[in-house]
């Protein structure tokens, strides 16, 4: 762990002791200067317990990013033996409601992630919401103001624009100029008794860096003035300079507390012993180790995973297609495909399985093997890896899951019976997301044999005297010895066209292909006997609801009856040329 106590095995802290008691005074000269080496050692939540914490913003739902990180603190606290504490983070009075935080929590049970301590769960270390905690965050910033390592600031909002227009000018960093750093007591009382809104800010060393251990972080991607020093081999170190920093605030006007100070004081109380989150927080870390140094908190590590790119490689979540949890599970995902998927997101166990069960990457998950470059996000891969999960599911509930999805569709009007059995069992190996269940179901029930013979590709079928075949077709169905074969099923079926293949003198493709052309109206799909034996089947009352576009054995030979084979024939003579300038 990493700690910014003074006289603490965990930490060395070199100040220069000529203005060491500067920077612990307040209203005293503002050159601040020190220098802060954060080094790991675990345990230093106060035992060797393993705590981690995943805290969303209840102004939305879950996205992909937010649910990436959630697994990544679940798999190691499970791999740990550790706990997983869900804290709502709703200081965002304005924009958070009960309502996104409920989405948020219904998005995390989809995706198997549960908790030990939080809302719902209860614990030792509540309350988990920081719109709870407010006494709380009074109590620790009085306690700052009382030692001087936080003063009152009386800046109206033109001042403090001013102040940065100046900078700005003068193409300095825009941070406060201290004005309010080193009034006096006589002043600071006027403005109280005036009544003006103060802020509490915090004063930041002058001078000097900070650094702590990141256990992911390599030397690219940062956004801000970072230096990175390899320590060792899975532990980086992180610098900043201070004097870019300003006096930041830690209470607002209003009472309310800011994002880190906040979070410093949560994690703190909480005793999280790694925080793990996305690299977007990792300038959030220098204010957050100066609030934990001066309340003498022990300091957690911190691993700051990179961020999830877009497939042009941006990072703006606007090049996502779908970036929330709520939209993939509507569209049929898997939570099982999900979390594979998104634990894939930089992260790997070093071999090339890329397929995984939750229990797996518990077992398997190391916070090492988090790769420090962003991973793209590829909604291909996402699907196939669906489709795996999909087809590894036992068969009675992959039918269960896809005759539902057939019923609410409007397709069938019974979910389960023989019929959705024999279909889920002949289209499962179409389908990734069960969504995808409905356009390779409504495919096998469709006909569409005029389309598909007016194509270039049934030429050569058209070509084979597939008009003789139509006759012979009809004709051995309207004996009665098509309707027969098929009430025997797939057996019966195979005997009728071995039978009939000898009739015609034809086999093999020239027997095969035409028959799959004029009885499923298309050139390609799923193996011919089960299917023609299931679109007959699917004739029967009750199974396919009439809205479903379903074109019956009966009616496809109505159209066989009635088909102009000698008009396509010639319209097949004239050269494509030809045909391409008519169109046109």
């Amino acid at each position: 762990m990493t700690s910014l106590v003074f006289n603490t095995p965990w930490l060395r802290v070199r100040s220069l002791p000529e203005l060491a008691p500067t920077f612990l005074r307040r209203r005293q000269s503002t050159r601040r200067c020190f220098s802060v080496v954060a080094c790991s050692s675990p345990g230093s939540n106060g035992g060797d317990s393993v705590r981690v914490r995943f805290a969303p913003s209840p102004t939305g739902n879950l996205h992909v990013g937010g649910a990436r990180t959630a697994l990544f603190n679940y798999l190691f606290a499970r791999s740990k033996g550790g706990k997983l504490v869900l804290r709502i983070e709703d200081t965002d009075l304005e924009r958070s409601t009960r309502e996104s935080e409920a989405a948020v929590l219904q998005d995390l049970q989809w995706l198997g992630l549960d908790w030990d301590e939080g809302p719902g769960v209860g614990g030792d270390f509540g309350p988990y919401r920081q719109s709870e905690r407010n006494a709380l965050y009074k109590q620790y910033a009085e306690k700052l103001l009382e030692s001087g390592q936080v003063y009152r600031c009386f800046c109206s909002s033109e001042e403090l624009v001013k102040m940065k227009e100046i900078a700005k000018l003068k193409q300095l960093p825009p941070v406060y100029t201290g004005k309010w750093a080193t009034a006096s007591d006589a002043e600071v009382e006027q403005e109280l008794e005036k009544g003006t809104p103060f802020t509490y800010r915090f004063r930041v060393p002058k001078e000097g860096s900070l650094k702590i251990n990141d256990l992911i972080r390599g030397e690219k991607g940062l956004s801000i003035d970072v230096l990175l020093l390899r320590m060792c081999d899975s532990v980086l170190k992180v610098s900043w300079n201070l004097d870019t920093l300003g006096d930041f605030v830690v209470m607002r006007s209003n009472g309310q507390p800011v994002y880190n100070f906040c979070v410093t004081v949560d994690d703190a109380t909480m005793a999280i012993s790694h925080v793990i989150r996305a690299e977007e927080h990792l300038p959030n870390t220098l204010r957050q180790a100066l609030i934990y140094k001066a309340l003498e908190f022990p300091m957690p590590q911190f691993a700051h995973v990179s961020l999830i790119l877009a497939p042009d490689r941006s990072d703006s979540s606007s090049n996502f297609c779908v970036t929330l949890i709520k939209q993939y599970r509507e569209m049929g995902f898997l939570p099982q495909g999900m979390v594979n998927y998104l634990a894939l997101l930089g992260w790997g166990d070093g071999t090339e399985n890329e397929f995984f069960t939750l229990e797996q990457l518990v077992e398997k998950f190391s916070i090492e093997r988090v790769n420090k470059s962003g991973a793209i996000f590829d909604s291909t891969k996402l699907r196939w890896m669906n489709g795996l999960h999909l087809k590894a599911l036992p068969s009675e509930k992959l039918t269960k899951l896809v005759g539902e999805q057939w019923k609410s569709a409007g397709i069938l009007t019974e979910s389960e019976g023989s019929f959705v059995d024999e279909a889920v069992e002949l289209l499962k190996d179409g389908i990734d997301v069960v969504t995808d269940s409905d356009n390779v179901l409504l495919n096998l029930l469709s006909y569409p044999l005029h389309a598909t013979l007016a194509s270039p590709e049934a030429k050569p079928a058209v070509e084979d005297k597939l008009h003789e075949v139509a006759a012979s077709l009809v004709a051995a169905y309207d004996s009665g010895e098509i309707p027969k074969a098929l009430a025997e099923g797939q057996s019966g079926w195979q005997k009728w066209v071995k039978a009939f293949g000898k009739s015609t003198k034809r086999k093999g493709k020239s027997l095969f292909m035409p028959l799959r052309v004029l009885l499923t109206g298309k050139l390609h799909g799923p193996e011919m006997a089960t299917s023609i034996v299931l679109i007959s089947k699917a004739g029967s009352p009750g199974i396919v609801a009439p809205q479903a576009g379903f074109v019956s054995m009966e009616e496809r030979f109505k159209i066989l009856r009635e088909m102009d084979w000698e008009a396509l024939n010639k319209s097949e003579s004239v050269p494509l040329e030809s045909t391409a300038a008519a169109s046109t």
